[in-house]
């Protein structure tokens, strides 16, 4: 949250701040618009009817009536307000350390620098707080505020309230985002109107549906409010109450105070659950484990260590029902690896060998970071295992091994891909090489103009170690999975599919649209968890299944070591390969509860399964074969024709398309109301 986010923001300013202030004090060019009394600023005028303040980079003296309090500043409010709609007559005050402060004191503040903190209008290095008598009473109205809509940005519909104290009367909203819990104790939950959710794909809301993420409301224990430990699908209910609306990190906060009536309904939603391998399959899977080390902003004590270490261990052997091969992310250290692999061992009976070789971000004494391999020893073997570091002209700080790059050039990763050649045995009749490269790229956090141009390289890098080993290997068996820290569809992840020829595979093309998450952040589901083939290996693939037992649930906190919820914040994905090959038949049929059953040649049922919300449904784990589809329909809808027959060849195969209607309406008139309903007429204030 912005609270631990600043501190590290801050940090250099902290170091240097009593030079700034002489320096800043004595530069005429800056404006000084507040001397004494008779020039206080009025906060509404401070705020001004932009999102930027008039009066950015000045020095201004101004008042107010504190309405709650943080523990590095305070929120102030202008006693009258101007009652213009379009200028907000609160803001905050930017302390650094906990303020003397309390709600309802009328104070005045000497010399304050007014700030554009990341889009965030406040005040901070002040030169004093003191008590006054320019307020005419100690109190502050609630203003009502409109709640969020479809499709309307955010900033147009709450910028004239940042950091003003709001009136809420009763809302009700479905849980988008669970509860998440932060190591300076804040905690924050994105909801969104109940009222909205039929309007959504499937009730969720994703990153890429922008009109849907405009309209999420974030709930706050930031004033001292109880938050419920609420999971994707729950409902909470708001009764009336006050709160303050703020502006942080580009998302704007309800910060409810101690009182605030909170009702909390849970949806019973329980992790899911993968499946083991069959004497003629395996499973391989890719796992984030969350900062599993002993870092100085990891887990240093040992205590501590050891129960994350456990509930890691447990994800794998009863959620991921021990995979074949697991490419993990965020492992400290090479010894972290052998430490998982060993708990393994000892405590499940699972036969792992870990494979993991130091990279640069292993050196990091606060957050080391390793990519790594478990393998089951009884039916894999490992011939070869490298860390092919990439080069750039561009010098992105990263330490410096001896022989990583040429003179002039600079390492590309902090977490260089984890290249592993395998066999694995099993019940089919010849060994099977394959090759994993496991892959933790650049993260988000940060300038992502920057970033994304680095994750760009490292999706052209990686392309060219699976071009050199299809240029020695035409049919070779390659997977690429692992945190790649970018969406499905997006330009790095396009990058390393298409850059060979035959361009990779995703597997998340195999799955229905509502399956294809593995992280949730500010309430919306996204992709960051990737999976990508060879076509030669995506012949053998019988399920894709990303696991959702984290990303839906509250974060766990050090009483919640015992669930398995929130072993990690991001979901794992399970992959099942069919070496002697399997097939997967899916499709759309545009509406739900529409059964979907699969018969051989001797009218046996093969398989069954009802379309979603959406209407998707997928057939995992076939042979390829000659089957006859036949089709269960609600009875509104007609689907022709409701039995068809088809030859299902290896890899993914999409049904071919069938006319569905309903209730005599045809389906592009039914979906042309669908957008219809998203179009919203703007809300005035």
């Amino acid at each position: 949250m912005y609270n631990s986010q600043r501190r590290l923001l801050i940090g250099l300013w902290l170091l240097v701040s009593t030079i700034l202030w002489v320096t800043v004090a004595s530069d005429r060019a800056v404006p000084l618009l507040a001397q004494n009394r008779q020039t206080l600023l009025p906060i509404y005028q401070i705020q001004g009817k932009g999102l930027v303040s008039p009066y950015a980079k000045a020095w201004i003296d101004t008042y107010g009536i504190v309405t709650g309090v943080l523990q590095d500043g305070f929120y102030l409010q202008d006693p009258q307000g101007d009652n213009d709609p379009t200028s907000s007559d609160g803001i905050f005050v930017y302390t650094q350390k906990p303020p003397t402060v309390k709600i309802g004191q009328c104070v005045e503040l000497t010399r304050a620098y007014v700030d554009e903190f990341y889009e965030k209008t406040e005040l901070s290095r002040l030169k004093s707080i003191q008590a006054t008598t320019l307020c005419s009473n100690n109190m502050v109205a609630t203003t009502p505020i409109p709640l969020a809509r479809l499709g309307m940005e955010p900033t147009v519909r709450f910028e004239a309230y940042e950091g003003m104290l709001v009136a809420i009367n009763h809302m009700t909203g479905t849980v988008q985002g669970p509860t998440k819990y932060f190591a300076t104790g804040e905690a924050e939950v994105a909801i969104l109107a109940t009222d909205l959710v039929p309007y959504l794909s499937g009730s969720r809301v994703f990153q890429a549906d922008t009109a849907a993420m405009h309209a999420l409301i974030y709930l706050t224990n930031e004033l001292g409010a109880t938050l419920p430990d609420a999971a994707w699908g729950d409902t909470l209910h708001v009764g009336a109450t006050a709160a303050i609306l703020d502006y942080n990190f580009g998302k704007y906060q309800l910060h409810l105070f101690p009182s605030t009536p909170i009702t909390h309904t849970g949806s019973e939603r329980a992790p899911e659950q993968g499946s083991a391998s069959t004497p003629d399959s395996f499973t391989l899977c890719t796992f984030n484990l969350h900062g599993l080390g002993r870092g100085s902003a990891q887990y240093p004590d040992e205590r501590t260590y050891d129960q994350h270490l456990a509930k890691r261990a447990r994800t794998i052997a009863e959620t991921l029902q021990g995979c074949t091969v697991i490419g993990l992310q965020e492992t400290g250290t090479p010894a972290d690896a052998e430490k998982l692999a060993a708990f393994l061992r000892t405590y499940y009976q699972l036969d792992y060998v870990a494979t993991a070789l130091a990279g640069p971000g292993t050196q990091s004494m606060e957050f080391p970071l390793t990519n790594s391999l478990l393998t089951r020893r009884e039916g894999v073997q490992v011939r070869q295992a490298e860390l092919p570091q990439g080069c750039s002209p561009q010098d992105y700080d990263v330490p410096v091994l001896v022989g990583d790059c040429p003179a002039g050039q600079y390492a590309l990763f902090d977490r260089p891909p984890l290249l592993v050649d395998l066999t694995i045995n099993g019940g089919w009749p010849e060994p099977l090489p394959i090759t994993v490269i496991v892959n933790h790229w650049k993260s988000k956090g940060g300038d992502e103009k920057i970033n994304v141009v680095r994750r760009k390289d490292q999706a052209r890098h990686v392309a060219a170690l699976v071009q050199e080993k299809l240029l020695a290997d035409p049919a070779g068996h390659l997977v690429v999975l692992g945190d790649l820290n970018d969406y499905y569809q997006s330009e790095p992840i396009e990058i390393l599919r298409t850059t060979m020829q035959p361009a990779l595979i995703h597997l998340y093309d195999y799955l229905p649209t509502l399956d294809r998450y593995t992280y949730i952040f500010n309430g919306g589901s996204q992709v960051l968890d990737h999976v990508l083939v060879t076509p030669a290996l995506a012949q053998m693939v019988a399920r894709v299944d990303p696991i959702h037992a984290n990303a839906d649930f509250p974060s766990s906190d050090e009483s919640q070591l015992a669930n398995l919820q929130r072993s990690s914040d991001h979901d794992p994905v399970q992959i099942h390969l069919r070496p002697e090959g399997a097939a997967v038949l899916g499709g759309s049929l545009h509406y739900p509860n529409i059964q979907v059953q699969l018969l051989d040649e001797n009218r046996t049922v093969v398989g069954t399964t009802t379309t979603d919300e959406m209407g998707d449904f997928r057939l995992w784990n076939l042979a390829t074969g000659v089957y006859t589809v036949t089709f269960t329909t609600p009875a509104a809808i007609t689907l022709e024709p409701n039995t068809i027959r088809l030859e299902v060849v290896g890899g993914y195969q999409q049904l071919p398309p069938l006319a569905v209607t309903h209730r005599n309406i045809k389906l592009g008139a039914a979906l042309a109301l669908a957008a219809a309903a998203f179009t919203t007429e703007t809300d005035k204030k």
